[in-house]
């Protein structure tokens, strides 16, 4: 039964605290794959939604995970919640070239990498193995256990500064 049937549950006031990209981290995987990582809309159970809303009313206790047409209705907003899905699905797209960008491997073991007019350096731990620190625009950041992780974190990183 979908809630948008169940009495006691709220169909409007409802605010959007997250939103959450389910696909963000399954690049590897083919469109079919990657169907069985995404959630069904818990107000109409339309299944494959990749982009989440996770939406909170003041009289429901806990949250709700919604796909963006169910966002609309219990937000009464009909452009915000596309706006938000666009702005996630176009960080994704970034995010996806930017994993593609060839770093340089540099003869001291870094990794470096000029994106957007930027620099962004990839170190590894002197003192640990396999864990490896960002340094962008003169600030650090350590106990990234992985290469992939922390160009992942280096994209993070970057984009934010790009989008402030």
């Amino acid at each position: 039964m979908a809630l948008w049937d169940k009495s006691g549950i709220p169909h409007k006031g409802w605010t959007c605290i997250f939103m959450e990209d389910l696909g963000a981290d399954l690049e590897d995987l083919d469109a079919d794959e990657r169907k069985d990582y995404y959630e069904n809309c818990e107000m109409c159970n339309h299944e494959g939604i990749r982009y989440v809303h996770i939406m909170e009313h003041p009289e429901f206790d806990g949250q709700l995970r919604v796909g963006c047409s169910c966002a609309e209705k219990m937000e009464e907003d009909y452009a915000n919640p596309r706006l938000r899905e666009k702005a996630l699905r176009n960080k994704y797209s970034r995010l996806a070239t930017f994993m593609k960008k060839k770093w340089t491997l540099r003869p001291n073991g870094n990794y470096t990498l000029k994106f957007k007019g930027y620099y962004i350096t990839i170190m590894s731990s002197k003192f640990k193995k396999d864990e490896y620190g960002i340094i962008f625009n003169g600030k650090q950041t350590w106990k990234i256990n992985s290469l992939s992780k922390a160009k992942r974190v280096a994209f993070d990183i970057i984009d934010a500064h790009l989008q402030n």
